[in-house]
C-alpha cells in the first residue's frame, strides 16, 4: 500500500516538472533490489518514481548520485538512459522517464549488444571534464592500495558474521577459502605493482554496471538504468565490473572489442587496457563478496526496504550457490 506521504511528494515532482498531476496513481514495481520503484501514472502520462534506501549503516546518497548523473548524460544529448524529471532530497525520491522495455537474458545477449554498452561508456567520457561536479562513484579507486583495501574490508565483515545456523556456517566455509585464495592474488599484484593512475585518466562510470540493468526498447535499442553508484572512477574498475557482474554475464570473448571502443577517449586507451586485466581478479573476489552480500543485516534490511515479500533465507541460498560457482569458475 502507497502511503499518502509518498504520493504528495510525487505529485509535488510533477507539479514541480509542469507536469500534470491530476488523476495520480500509484503502482509499485518489481526488480528493485536496493530501493522502492513506481509505475506514476496521471492524466497526462506515465512516469517512474523511486524512493531511495537509506540506513544507518549505508549513508549512501543513492538518489543524488543517480540524479546527477543523469543530468549529465542528458546535457551530452543521450537517449539510451531515462531523463531525470525532478526529485525532493529530503524525501529521497526522484522522478524520471519511464521506459517502455524488456530484461535481456544472457542467451539473446548478442556482440551488437556488447558494443552498444562500449559506445555509451565512450560518449559519456568524451566530454567528461564537462562532469566536474559529479562525485565519486561508490567505492572508488584509484591506486592499487585502494583497490586491495576494498576487498580487504568486504571479506573482513563477512569473516566478522557470527554463524547462526547451517546455511551461515556453509557462507563461512566458503568466505574462508575465499579469504585464502584471495591472499594469493593480492600478494602477486602487490609483487607486480601497478602504475599510478593519472588524473586525465579517471572516466565517469555508470558503476555496477551491466545487462542487468539494461531495458530493451521495443524498436530494439538498448536503455540503461539504475545509476545510484555512478560517479568518477577507475577505467579499469569500470571494465572489470562488466565483465564480472553475474546476472546477465557478458562473454570475456569479448573483452578486447569492448575495452578498445570503451576506453577510446583516452589517449592511453592500450595501457588502461592492460589495467584493467592485471586488475580482474580484484574485482572477480570483489563480486564474490557481493554476491554474498545476503548475509549482512543491512542488506537484509535494504531488500526488505525494496521488497517486503522476499524470503530473505531463499536469498541467501541463491546467493551463496551463485557465489560459490562464480568463485570455482573465475578464482579457484
Amino acid at each position: 500500500m502507497v502511503n499518502t506521504g509518498l504520493q504528495a511528494t510525487i505529485t509535488a515532482l510533477l507539479t514541480q516538472s509542469g507536469l500534470d498531476a491530476g488523476d495520480l496513481r500509484l503502482t509499485a514495481l518489481d526488480g528493485g533490489g536496493n530501493n522502492r520503484v513506481y509505475a506514476v501514472d496521471t492524466a497526462g502520462g506515465r512516469y517512474l518514481a523511486k524512493a531511495y534506501f537509506s540506513d544507518a549503516a549505508d549513508t549512501r546518497d543513492r538518489l543524488g548520485a543517480e540524479y546527477r548523473f543523469l543530468r549529465y548524460a542528458g546535457k551530452l544529448g543521450l537517449h539510451c538512459v531515462p531523463r531525470a524529471l525532478a526529485c525532493d532530497l529530503q524525501q529521497r525520491v526522484g522522478l524520471y522517464e519511464y521506459v517502455h522495455g524488456e530484461k535481456i537474458a544472457a542467451a539473446r545477449l548478442t556482440s551488437a549488444h556488447v558494443m552498444a554498452a562500449a559506445q555509451f561508456l565512450h560518449v559519456l567520457n568524451a566530454a567528461r571534464h564537462d562532469g566536474h561536479d559529479l562525485p565519486p562513484a561508490s567505492e572508488a579507486c584509484f591506486d592499487l592500495t585502494q583497490h586491495l583495501t576494498t576487498v580487504d574490508r568486504r571479506i573482513a565483515r563477512l569473516q566478522a558474521l557470527a554463524p547462526a545456523d547451517a546455511l551461515d556456517a556453509q557462507a563461512q566455509a566458503l568466505i574462508s577459502e575465499m579469504a585464502a585464495v584471495w591472499q594469493h592474488h593480492r600478494a602477486r599484484l602487490l609483487a607486480e605493482g601497478l602504475p599510478l593512475l593519472a588524473e586525465a585518466d579517471r572516466c565517469i562510470s555508470p558503476s555496477d554496471f551491466g545487462f542487468h540493468n539494461v531495458l530493451l526498447r521495443p524498436d530494439g535499442q538498448l536503455c540503461f538504468i539504475d545509476f545510484e553508484y555512478a560517479g568518477w572512477d577507475d577505467p579499469a574498475k569500470m571494465i572489470g565490473d562488466f565483465f564480472c557482474q553475474p546476472a546477465v554475464p557478458v562473454p570475456f570473448g569479448d573483452f578486447e572489442d569492448f575495452a578498445g571502443q570503451a576506453l577510446a577517449w583516452s589517449e592511453r586507451a592500450g595501457s588502461l587496457r592492460e589495467r584493467a586485466r592485471q586488475l580482474l581478479p580484484v574485482m572477480q573476489a570483489k563480486w564474490c563478496c557481493i554476491m554474498l552480500n545476503e548475509f549482512l543485516p543491512e542488506a537484509a534490511r535494504r531488500r526488505q526496504f525494496a521488497d517486503a515479500s522476499i524470503s530473505v533465507d531463499q536469498r541467501k541460498r541463491t546467493q551463496l550457490d551463485k557465489a560459490r560457482q562464480f568463485f570455482q569458475s573465475r578464482l579457484v
